[in-house]
């Protein structure tokens, strides 16, 4: 039971912290030093809990890292951006410029510097942590649905848990879990997660507003159900792609001995 309390004090403390350095902190220094001193917060309480540190939380640099983080990046901003381009077809958007010069690079910056930071300490968070505490006492499918829904339940900060934000989030954490599982590196659903996150900035950027991104776009009009539809339909490819990727990499995951070696 001391075990569990630990733990679950462990997700919560870590989940504020990083929550509340992105949404209550409005100075870019000041949350970017925030965001950085998550890593050896966060080294201390895996380690407080019996991990090696980031390490034992799926953090760690090897020979397959950058492929996991590439192949997984290219997924998730593919299709995010294919995605975005059927919304421009049908009206969602339309693009009446680009920015350039010094705004474009500090854009790009703070997307790239911003998502990178924000979706690996989710990542971290929610799946890392989550699923490493629990190896080994909880079959992979319940490891894997408690790290969803512990995602999912994440909006929360963002004010968007509506029941179809929450069902978007379900079937997009399938992807993140599931690349996690497989591997055992967080690097794996980073890639996944950075790379929509990415797409997503270049039109709205960082903080999601109309002309915040690289494109700049005039918000149009379509139907609700037809944009849920799609979003819903893009979050379920996405992770029949990372599926099809992820579902041989079990041998090299054995050989690193990390996670759960149960995953279909």
């Amino acid at each position: 039971m001391k075990r569990f309390i630990t733990g679950a004090a462990s997700i919560f403390i870590l989940d504020v912290y990083f929550n509340a350095s992105a949404h209550f902190i409005s100075n870019s220094a000041a949350q970017f030093i925030c965001l950085l001193l998550f890593f050896p917060f966060a080294s201390y309480i895996a380690k407080i809990n019996g991990l090696e540190g980031l390490k034992g939380i799926g953090f760690r640099l090897d020979q397959n890292s950058l492929k996991y983080f590439t192949a997984s990046f290219i997924m998730g901003f593919g299709a995010w951006a294919i995605m975005y381009a059927v919304y421009w077809r049908l009206g969602k958007f339309e693009i009446i410029g680009i920015k350039s010069g010094m705004d474009a690079v500090m854009t790009l910056v703070f997307v790239a510097v911003g998502f990178l930071l924000g979706s690996l300490i989710n990542d971290l968070i929610t799946r890392g942590l989550i699923i490493n505490l629990l190896k080994g006492k909880l079959a992979p499918i319940y490891l894997a649905g408690i790290s969803i829904f512990a995602y999912a339940a994440d909006d929360f900060w963002n004010g968007d848990l509506t029941v179809m934000n929450f069902v978007f989030s379900i079937i997009l954490g399938l992807s993140f879990t599931y690349s996690f599982l497989k591997t055992g590196s967080v690097w794996a659903d980073t890639g996944i997660h950075f790379g929509l996150n990415t797409a997503f900035g270049l039109l709205y950027g960082l903080n999601g507003n109309e002309g915040g991104g690289i494109l700049v776009i005039k918000q149009g009009k379509i139907d609700s159900v037809l944009n849920n539809m799609i979003v819903l339909s893009f979050a379920a490819l996405l992770f029949a792609v990372s599926y099809i990727y992820y579902r041989g990499k079990s041998n090299e995951k054995k050989r690193d001995n990390n996670v759960v070696a149960d995953v279909i």
